[in-house]
């Protein structure tokens, strides 16, 4: 019996589907047969779950192993790099699983394989990290596996060794080859740094992925030659890209050559380019790649449009599902960029979880799951329409909850009515001994979302409901200009309130009117959710909201525009359903209670890997915030924050999705601080992108809209198209004095009118290679 006969006998369900077969998928409560099976070309069976599930959480439902996906005979098994080179969501959940551990100390490093191999079984390969005295700090142990190449990084910790990363910082590969080379070659991986050290050539890469770029110490390359090899596909650009840019950024830069090997297939990399010329000799093929890194131009950064900083896509593969098949299928919906789905929906997360959790990052720091979020874009980029569509399941609950509280409080009229009765009766009768009749308690009105934007409204909703509220509102910018309203045009008042809100503090909030006139709100939680146009936003933020720190707490995106096109994808309602099921069992979690039986949150801790992963960030984090001012440096010091807050609302989420690789809601794993840690440095790099719009001139903005106008009109336009297009411009001349001014800000160049032409000689002007701030990747 094959291994994916094996596997197929425990799947009663199974039905042919391509070259292979569909099923509901054992690790989950699946009603859409996910599961995917096939046979692999060395015998043995792959295992992909389209819902997220690990090919170990599926064997362990089936009773299976790993073990058991292996063909029959394990020779069969290819050595090849490319029969294993996958890349996309598969692989992102690997290197999330390499990151956990159970804190296990070993003696040697020998014996921390040794515990892995008895897990996993013989190792593949492994290659040794050492650092700059030659000590081995750090190893990379690789598995070949039906579904593809498996990782895991053992690591020095002190006097022993663990099954974990590397500490940040890490060390290059085979640093101790770099200190005398004329020029140094980085590729992507270990395998291949050996198969260029296997024909004469100093080679190196960084550990843990190509991810992890930015996690590398790459000083030892200051002032040097770098020649960087890519992989031949979109993610080996994308790390050449990045290791260029960080080497540029030393002081002094390397000189960076990027050099793509011809003849390399799809995924392909140094190591394939050895293999395919082995008849060549060494010497022969190192001078080859050497000419080829000779005549390659210097690298040089792209310049970007507009705002001066890379655009960079939401990371929609970190969120757990549903959330991440929900954020898919709406900003396909409604043709617009995830992030408008992503933000609104982990902002009204965490107002989910409320005051339920804190997570414990040490012992007089606790973080609660609150945050702000603003969607940025003019008037037409959908984003109402990816607000509502989020906060439709809670707008739902919220009716039903008024509709009950309507009916209770005509009940309850009912009640005062017969005790204003009973106690005058009662005052009546001079004789009785009887106690006063009871006054009926006001039932209270359960909130999930509200729109008062005055800490006044605010304080008794707060008080009925203890574990928070969202905030949402399609303009943010009411609730911004309120501050100023409601605190004689100072905007001290609700700002202060405001600023203890987002930390869940206690606040004390002075009424002109009800009773009583003073109210304590402890541990006073608002989530804020709005939409806001780039203009408004900039005239709402004036000086004082930035310098009290507001402005800093607001998670923002602005995504560049695109034209929307017409299209018939919809959200399911299974996906809804599901997502629906998530916020519902959130907002089933109960918070624990005091000695006095008053609510508090229930703490949370970090697993020691998490904690591992979290240091790393904190440090990595104050290092970039360390050489920042203004604006960005009070950005940076909430967005500190913001990666364990983003951590604990990943970790609850899948909790409610009931994710069976969660082994404690108490306990937050590493793999939802790494997610948490992803989301942040997202949420770093739209913040740089959206002050520096902010931040421009009006003439600078001017240039930078039709720059993207004549992008979303194919990237040329004469100078009579550009007046007939944009009405701004009454004649032709001032069109093309305003592409003048373009080339002038080096946007584009002027192109001659095409041989043979007829009539008066027409020049068209074509915008420069597009940025990465305005184009996907």
């Amino acid at each position: 019996m094959s291994a994916a006969e094996k596997l197929l006998a425990r799947l009663p369900d199974a039905k042919p589907s391509g070259k292979g077969w569909s099923a509901r998928c054992p690790a989950h409560e699946d009603r859409r047969a996910s599961l995917s099976v096939s046979e692999g070309e060395n015998g043995g069976a792959v295992v992909f779950c389209h819902a997220g599930c690990t090919a170990e959480a599926v064997c362990e439902a089936l009773g299976l192993t790993l073990a058991d996906l292996m063909p029959e005979d394990p020779s069969t098994l290819s050595t090849s790099m490319q029969s294993h080179k996958t890349r996309g969501k598969g692989e992102y959940r690997r290197r999330r699983q390499c990151r956990q551990s159970n804190g296990q100390v070993f003696a040697t490093a020998r014996e921390a394989v040794a515990a892995l191999e008895k897990k996993h079984g013989p190792r593949s390969a492994f290659w040794t990290y050492h650092d700059a005295s030659g000590e081995p700090v750090g190893l990379v142990v690789r598995w070949d596996t039906p579904e593809g190449k498996d990782i895991r990084p053992v690591s020095r910790n002190g006097s022993g060794w663990q099954v974990a990363g590397m500490a940040e910082p890490r060390p290059l590969y085979r640093l101790t080859d770099l200190a005398h080379a004329r020029r140094v070659y980085v590729v992507e991986g270990e395998k291949a740094a050996d198969a260029a050290r296997s024909i004469g050539l100093v080679c190196t890469t960084s550990p843990h992925g190509a991810e992890s770029a930015g996690k590398a110490d790459w000083s030892p390359l200051v002032g040097r030659d770098v020649v960087i090899l890519p992989d031949h596909d979109d993610a080996g650009r994308k790390y050449a890209g990045a290791v260029a840019g960080i080497l540029g950024r030393l002081d002094p830069p390397a000189t960076v050559r990027v050099v793509e090997l011809p003849g390399l297939p799809e995924g392909g990399d140094l190591f394939d380019f050895v293999e395919q010329h082995d008849a060549v000799e060494s010497e022969t093929l190192a001078q080859r790649i050497n000419d080829l890194a000779d005549e390659a131009p210097a690298w040089e950064p792209e310049k970007p449009e507009g705002d001066g900083l890379a655009w960079r896509p939401f990371p929609v593969e970190v969120l757990p599902e549903p959330a991440r098949g929900f954020v898919v299928a709406a900003s396909k919906a409604l043709g617009c960029d995830s992030s408008y789905v992503a933000l609104p929906l982990l902002v009204a997360l965490g107002a989910a979880i409320g005051n339920t959790r804190r997570l414990r990052v040490k012992r007089a720091w606790e973080v609660p799951p609150i945050l702000w979020g603003a969607i940025v874009g003019e008037s037409g980029t959908t984003k109402s329409p990816a607000f509502r569509l989020v906060l439709r399941p809670i707008r739902v609950w919220q009716q039903k909850a008024l509709e009950a509280h309507a009916t209770a409080a005509k009940a309850h009229e009912e009640d005062m009515a017969h005790y204003e009765k009973a106690l005058t009766a009662w005052k009546r009768d001079r004789k009785t001994i009887e106690p006063p009749p009871e006054k009926p308690e006001a039932p209270r009105a359960e909130r999930y979302v509200v729109s008062d934007t005055t800490t006044e409204a605010l304080a008794p909703i707060l008080l009925d409901n203890p574990r928070g509220v969202l905030l949402a509102r399609d303009e943010l910018a009411g609730w911004i200009g309120s501050f100023d309203r409601y605190a004689g045009g100072k905007g001290g008042g609700d700002s202060a309130h405001w600023l203890s809100m987002y930390s869940a503090e206690n606040i004390v909030v002075d009424r002109k009117t009800g009773t009583p006139r003073t109210l304590f709100v402890p541990r006073a939680a608002v989530c804020v959710l709005g939409g806001v146009q780039p203009g408004i936003l900039h005239r709402a933020l004036g000086a004082e909201h930035r310098e009290s720190g507001l402005a800093a707490r607001l998670l923002l995106t602005c995504p560049p525009r695109k034209p929307k096109r017409w299209t018939e994808a919809d959200v399911d309602e299974a996906t809804e359903r599901q997502l629906a099921e998530v916020f519902a069992r959130l907002y089933g979690l109960e918070s624990a209670t005091d000695e006095e039986g008053r609510p508090e949150p229930v703490v949370v801790h970090l697993a020691p890997e998490a904690k591992r992963l979290w240091v790393a960030f904190y440090n990595a984090h104050a290092q970039e915030q360390v050489v920042l001012s203004g604006d960005m440096a009070a950005a940076w010091s909430k967005l500190e924050e913001t990666g364990a807050r983003l951590a604990l609302i990943v970790h609850f989420t899948r909790w409610a999705a009931a994710d069976p690789s969660l082994e404690s809601a108490d306990v937050l794993d590493a793999e939802s601080m790494a997610a948490g840690i992803e989301l942040v440095g997202w949420a770093k790099g739209e913040a740089q992108r959206v002050y520096g719009l902010l931040g421009e001139t009006e003439e600078e903005r001017d240039r930078r809209d039709l720059a993207e106008w004549i992008r979303r009109k194919g990237g040329s336009v004469t100078a009579r198209e550009l007046q007939q297009g944009q009405r701004r411009f009454r004649t032709a001349d001032e069109a093309e004095e305003a592409l003048a001014e373009l080339v002038k800000a080096g946007r584009g160049q002027w192109e001659p009118s095409p041989p043979g032409q007829r009539g008066q000689p027409t020049r068209r002007f074509r915008l420069s290679t597009v940025s990465t701030s305005t184009e996907i990747p």
